[in-house]
Order: C-alpha cells, then sequence, then structure tokens
C-alpha cells in the first residue's frame, strides 16, 4: 500500500495552510473507535496494543464500517487475495 505521510507542526498551525494536512481525522478515529473498544475490553496489555492495531489496520483497509454479508465475503476474497 502507498502512503503519504504528512505533518504538522503545531507550535505554528493546526491545519497546515499549503497541504491542508490535519489531525482530526486521525484523533478523532482513535476517540471514537479504537479507544472505546479498548475500554470495553477492560484495558489492554501494552504487549497486545501493536496487534491489535494491526488487526484494525487490516480490517478497515478491506471491510467498511459495518458490512453487510456479501461486503463481508467480498473481502475476504480480497484478503485472501492479497496474501497470495
Amino acid at each position: 500500500m502507498k502512503y503519504l505521510h504528512s505533518w504538522v507542526n503545531h507550535s505554528e498551525n493546526f491545519v497546515d495552510p499549503n497541504t491542508g494536512t490535519h489531525t482530526n481525522t486521525i484523533e478523532g478515529l482513535w476517540e471514537t473507535r479504537i479507544k472505546r473498544h479498548i475500554k470495553a475490553m477492560r484495558g489492554m496489555g501494552i504487549d497486545r496494543l501493536g496487534a491489535y492495531l494491526d488487526e484494525y489496520m487490516r480490517r478497515s483497509w478491506i471491510f467498511p464500517a459495518k458490512p453487510t454479508s456479501g461486503q463481508f465475503m467480498a473481502g475476504v476474497v480480497v484478503a485472501i487475495l492479497r496474501i497470495q
């Protein structure tokens, strides 16, 4: 997968005036999905956090937020094809 790594110097701006880069999306994702799931599990050992984040990212690349059964099966096929 190709990534564009951007950054924002918060001591100067919260949104980069040249690129429009900001951190709201990742901060919102962390707050609404990842952190909430960890709280529901009543915590998570630091040794498992990396594996959980890896799995979360892989699933988010393949499946939509609330997949139908057809979308789920299509995601499984895509995942299998990517492994090969």
